[in-house]
């Protein structure tokens, strides 16, 4: 009886290990996989572009969910290793603080791409309205079939148009960038929370 329960024993003992040996492999197929998957946006890299990197930390946001993921399996699968359970905590740790700091330059694109759009739109409502005007001083070079009323509403068509771009361009810029601010933020609380955990169960 005492020889036909070791084995089971000992079976049952090592599906820890196993479990564990599981978490770390998908754990690093998820990290290894988001960190191409990365290196593939980035280049070519335009870092002076402000709507490349407002773009690219978009993607980088949507897609961080596998690296929290994974972060989360490594530190799982490494929970009866204490040097390995704190490199992986540390690397945690400062990878969240990282997303937290991006949060800051998300928001610094996102104002400039706004007012750049808003300025884009007013130069080309300026540049037309400058033609109507020109037009309604001078009649002789309008047509028969233009009249002065025309021109007029021309011109109110035209402001009217332009708010309704301003307001679309203003809605679409700051949306981009909550979305894109939401996620970095929930990515890098999770990592600072998984970093924290970490450090204090390999005490």
């Amino acid at each position: 009886m005492a020889s036909a329960s070791t084995p089971a024993s000992m079976s049952g003992a090592s599906r820890p290990d196993r479990m564990l040996g599981i978490c770390q492999i998908v754990g690093f197929v998820c990290i290894f996989g988001f960190v191409l998957n990365m290196a593939v946006l980035f280049l070519p890299p335009q870092l002076r572009d402000a709507t490349w990197r407002l773009g690219f930390l978009q993607q980088f946001g949507d897609r961080s969910l596998v690296l929290l993921i994974g972060a989360a399996l490594m530190i799982a699968g490494s929970i009866d290793s204490r040097r390995w359970l704190r490199q992986l905590s540390l690397i945690s740790l400062f990878l969240g603080g990282i997303y937290l700091i991006t949060c800051l330059l998300v928001v610094k694109d996102t104002l400039s791409l706004r007012q750049q759009a808003l300025n884009n739109i007013s130069a080309q409502e300026t540049q037309v309205q400058n033609q109507i005007r020109n037009a309604q001083s001078n009649p002789a070079a309008l047509g028969q079939n233009v009249t002065a009323e025309d021109l007029q509403r021309a011109s109110q068509t035209l402001t009217g148009q332009a708010t309704i771009a301003k307001q679309t361009a203003q809605t679409t810029v700051l949306k981009t960038g909550i979305i894109s601010i939401v996620n970095l933020v929930a990515i890098g609380l999770g990592l600072v929370g998984l970093g924290r955990y970490g450090l204090s169960t390999r005490r």
